[in-house]
């Protein structure tokens, strides 16, 4: 009895940093932000009033808290799209190259975010590689508009969280008893019922993961928007960094990041409930 106790002592212990880590660097900046969106900072005393939320509440703010949440949804479907079949071949059907693949799956992210942007920056612009290779092949007779609109910006969100989506479904989808599915074709299930009626739902977590880890990151993403939307769209990251930047709006800028999150927790309720439902259905 004594091994046992000081084992499990052994392990609080071990794990302890950890949640002091998290407490100091996660809960207490949050608190922090909290009691700060609900003080009035151009009074010579703070006060606390909620005249904070009720100037964030206008509609440019409102706007880009829901462009966010588009274009992050969107991000969402469209690496779910691509990613699903990736994932369903990296695990069933390219057994012999499955590390190769895995590693070229994997080698953006040992990239720098910032230089994986930049390089973006030098494909899209006017005189851009790809505009130079369209008007050399006779394509186009003038250069394209590709870069500072949304199209650049949701390409390039697409390209960077793909791998997020991709190996959280593998990671479910590699443990998934291959017996499951040959039943389902011996009882005269086709692959599409078989897809829709087994794979997914036995596959449903790693959707849910991959999709609200590229749903959190791409709503909050904040390289992206600056140097390829051309600040002509507003998004809740650049948006914050303008509010903090500017010492006399940091608590609008509090109270606005606090509207964020709560619309961001909000949101990823819903898909989760959605998720779930259409899980217990099939």
């Amino acid at each position: 009895m004594k091994i046992s106790s000081y084992g499990k002592e052994r392990h609080f212990f071990a794990a302890a940093p950890s949640f002091v880590w998290q407490f100091l660097f996660f809960f207490v900046p949050l608190l922090f932000v909290l009691i700060l969106s609900f003080l009035d900072n151009s009074a010579v005393n703070p006060v606390f009033t909620i005249q904070n939320y009720i100037n964030v509440l206008s509609y440019p703010q409102v706007k880009a808290i829901f462009t966010s949440l588009f274009i992050a949804f969107l991000n969402v479907l469209l690496c779910l799209l691509f990613a699903y079949p990736v994932a369903y071949c990296l695990a069933f059907k390219v057994k012999k190259m499955q590390n190769i693949l895995l590693f070229f799956l994997t080698l953006p992210l040992w990239v720098n975010f910032l230089v994986q942007v930049y390089a973006w920056f030098f494909i899209l612009e006017h005189n851009g590689l790809l505009n130079n290779f369209l008007l050399n092949i006779g394509v186009i007779s003038q250069p394209l508009h590709l870069i500072n609109n949304m199209f650049a910006i949701i390409l390039v969100m697409f390209h960077v969280y793909l791998p997020f989506m991709v190996m959280p479904i593998y990671n479910v989808l590699e443990k998934l008893d291959p017996n499951l599915i040959e039943a389902a074709s011996d009882l005269g299930a086709d692959w599409k019922r078989t897809l829709r009626t087994v794979t997914i739902p036995l596959s449903m977590s790693g959707i849910q993961l991959g999709s609200f880890l590229v749903f959190v990151m791409s709503f909050g993403e904040f390289i992206v928007p600056s140097l390829l939307g051309g600040e002509k769209v507003l998004f809740v990251g650049p948006l914050i960094s303008q509010y903090f930047l500017n010492s006399s709006s940091v608590s609008p800028g509090a109270a606005f990041t606090v509207m964020s999150s709560l619309s961001l927790i909000v949101t990823l309720g819903l898909m989760l409930i959605v998720s779930s439902k259409y899980q217990g259905k099939q």
